[in-house]
């Protein structure tokens, strides 16, 4: 979080002391330097440093971050209100994001750098992507968009940029709250009413609106809301709150004993319940719901307590120098810790930092905080010549972004242009699943040498990703379809296959891609991660993804495709491979209507991550694991409910109504992504998974002519 949450003292500043609403653009009078809050922010980044190392928890400490940002930030904003002055939100954004955005771009770019010296390549383009996310303040969103769950162990997949998504919650706020602020001083200016009385109310209602979302959000997507802005932005708003609370202020000297009992009370009360929060409670599935305002209450009941001029106040710890000294760091000391953990974990292959690790990846931290702050957070922040105007602010702005984005902007081209390099020559050097064909001849130009598709760096994210956007008449109707609707190019009015499903679902539907473009036909996939395709049905996932399930069916309704595709088994984590519920009404209705349904057997789990394994030193023999019976038998559990489907078609009997029913296609790519009941990590010289759970969008395309094969031969007529 930033270090720049507290204001600076009046006197001489100390590092990383300043605050987005201390500098004269916002403020002309800083409140009064409050020390007990800015050790409140070492203890918070002390738990966050802490219960990451060591505890592998939420400690609460990052909510606080974000209530304590929005307490002075409001703050600074309300008194300019209350004075008549200019909101100058762009001189706001200039100074902030000047001081913000320096020790962001030197972390970012020197955790390139380790990740190309110690990470294996398949972890390369992942980085670049959150760098760039990470500079831009979005790096939450692209979390979201790849399905992260922040409760994973740490591995090869593990973000060391993830931490930044907290960052980025915090610049966006940085971006919209002086809006507000602006919208509500011209609101309080044409009504004549108090600016604080507008503050109050515009922020109660986005409170407790977020707050709603919050809760909703969390109980039914935690993995989403956990990094969700709107699910977040209630902290904010509750900071910016108690920001309007005269009783918030530090305490005068003509306090009564029982005052002064009182606020020593309030401080240890506060301190107690932040503490607490990580250590009592396991909450990382519960966050960022209710019990996330815990830590805000505890942070609460340290601002109410503000100086209790008693040596036996929790205010007298929280300005001792160790707190300060923290404080004073916190911004570095977040921003370094995260990545040198993660990646000492992934280089060491460790699941956690332990009694010896641990202690040594804190001791690094906090020295390179301390250099970062001292030899670069401060002199950026104190830069007479960058201070002296917002258009020299922005400068620095611009010149800061350029330094963190086009190096990784250039590290990304190059990847794509080797793995474009490599696509080029795929035909004879990667034949992927047209090699276990059995009239199969390899190239006479192939490359014995040549390495795997897709390439180590662009393997981990190799998803379905079809040439465009659905657009035009293809174009949802339902907004909450956007981003999850991609399509093939195809000639004017080309019959249509509808692809619909969870990820796996997704990259098993690739197959088609190939035959539906050589036929003259047109692929569209709906992809909803971890929502499988159960319209009329409630998912374990809860009501977002049976939202999207409904409107998945309406999109299909709309379009009226010739062909649907779904998967019609489904195989879990745990137990036999067993018939898929969207078989019961879907599947019957969809025929129907008349139109042909393609059923897809589910993709296969493996126990271990063949790409990891591979990385580790490991042989494709080595890494080749067996494919258990148990859970996928020989014959596919739907085989049976699809004959009686395909009967019922033949009779016209599916709807009832004696009208021409559309027909069943099943298709089952299993024996080329396991052959011989193995399946191996390469087939081909193509990858076949990139995790336990995903066949590779590459691999898929080379099995085009397999599914095309077998749904000619099952009847299917393009």
């Amino acid at each position: 979080m930033s270090a720049a949450t507290v204001p600076s003292s009046p006197g001489p500043s100390t590092p990383g002391s300043s605050s987005p609403g201390s500098s004269a653009a916002v403020s002309a009078a800083p409140p009064a330097y409050r020390p007990e809050l800015h050790g409140l922010r070492g203890l918070a980044i002390a738990l966050v440093v802490l219960y990451h190392v060591f505890m592998d928890r939420v400690s609460g400490g990052v909510d606080v971050f974000l209530f304590i940002s929005a307490f002075f930030l409001t703050g600074s904003f309300v008194r300019r209100m209350e004075a008549g002055r200019p909101m100058a939100p762009i001189a706001y954004w200039a100074r902030t994001f000047k001081r913000l955005l320096a020790p962001a771009a030197v972390v970012v770019l020197a955790t390139l750098a380790a990740v190309r010296l110690f990470l294996p390549p398949s972890t390369w383009m992942p980085a670049i992507h959150d760098a760039i996310a990470s500079m831009l303040q979005v790096e939450n969103w692209l979390l979201i968009h790849r399905g992260t769950d922040y409760e994973a162990a740490a591995t090869t997949a593990t973000s060391p940029l993830q931490h930044f998504w907290s960052l980025s919650i915090q610049g966006q706020v940085f971006l919209l709250w002086p809006l507000l602020f602006a919208l509500c001083a011209v609101i309080a200016r044409r009504s004549r009413v108090a600016p604080r009385r507008v503050v109050l109310i515009a922020f109660t209602v986005i409170a407790l609106a977020s707050f709603a979302w919050s809760v909703v959000s969390t109980a039914t997507q935690q993995q989403t809301a956990y990094f969700d802005t709107t699910a977040r932005i209630w902290e904010f708003a509750a900071g910016s709150l108690l920001a309007l609370l005269p009783t918030a202020a530090p305490a005068d000297g003509t306090r009564s004993a029982r005052t002064r009992r009182l606020r020593v009370g309030l401080g240890w009360a506060g301190l107690a319940v932040l503490i607490s929060t990580g250590a009592l409670i396991d909450g990382r599935s519960m966050f960022p719901g209710w019990i996330a305002a815990i830590p805000l209450l505890g942070a609460t009941l340290v601002f109410l307590a503000g100086t209790s001029g008693s040596r036996l106040g929790a205010d007298r710890l929280l300005r001792s120098r160790a707190f300060s000294f923290l404080g004073d760091i916190s911004y570095g000391l977040y921003l370094i810790h995260w990545p040198i953990l993660a990646i000492a974990l992934v280089a060491t292959e460790r699941e956690a930092a332990g009694p010896l690790l641990g202690p040594a990846i804190i001791a690094i931290s906090v020295l390179l905080a301390v250099l970062l702050t001292r030899f670069l957070d401060t002199p950026v922040r104190r830069w007479p010549w960058a201070n002296r105007s917002p258009r020299r602010a922005g400068i620095v702005v611009v010149a800061v972004l350029a330094i963190g984005l086009v190096p990784s902007l250039g590290a990304k081209q190059l990847l794509e242009e080797a793995a474009e390099e490599a696509e080029r020559r795929a035909t004879a050097d990667n034949p992927g699943a047209r090699a276990l064909d059995p009239g199969f001849v390899p190239h006479p130009e192939a490359d014995p040498d040549a390495a795997p598709l897709p390439s180590a760096a662009t393997l981990a994210q190799d998803w379905e990703h079809l040439p465009e956007e659905c657009s035009g008449e293809f174009a949802p109707v339902e907004g909450m379809l956007e981003g999850s609707c991609r399509m093939t190019e195809a000639p004017e009015g080309a019959p249509v296959i509808i692809a619909a499903g969870n990820s796996r679902l997704a990259q098993t539907a690739v197959a088609l891609s190939g035959p539906a473009q050589e036929n003259g036909w047109r692929l569209i996939i709906l992809r909803a991660p971890s929502c499988v395709f159960t319209p009329g049905i409630d998912s374990y996932l809860g009501a977002e993804c049976d939202a999207h399930n409904d409107a998945a069916l309406d999109y299909i309704d709309q379009v009226g495709p010739e062909a649907v595709a779904v998967s019609t088994t489904m195989v879990l984590h745990e137990g036999p491979e067993r018939v898929d519920r969207v078989t019961e009404e879907t599947v019957p209705a969809l025929l129907a209507d008349g139109t042909d349904v393609i059923a897809l057997r589910d993709a296969p789990r493996i126990a271990e991550n063949p790409v990891a394994c591979l990385e580790a030193g490991g042989t494709v023999e080595d890494c080749t694991q067996p494919l258990e019976r148990d859970t996928m038998p020989q014959q596919r559990p739907d085989a049976a409910v699809l004959e009686e489907l395909a009967a019922r078609s033949e009779e016209g009997d599916v709807g009832g109504d004696g009208g021409e029913s559309g027909e069943v296609f099943p298709v089952d790519l299993l024996p080329i992504t396991c052959p011989q009941d193995e399946c191996p990590p390469i087939i081909g010289n193509i990858h076949v998974m990139f995790d336990e759970d995903h066949l590779t969008a590459t691999y898929m395309e080379s099995a085009g002519p397999e599914t095309e094969r077998q749904l000619e031969e099952a009847g299917f007529r393009w």
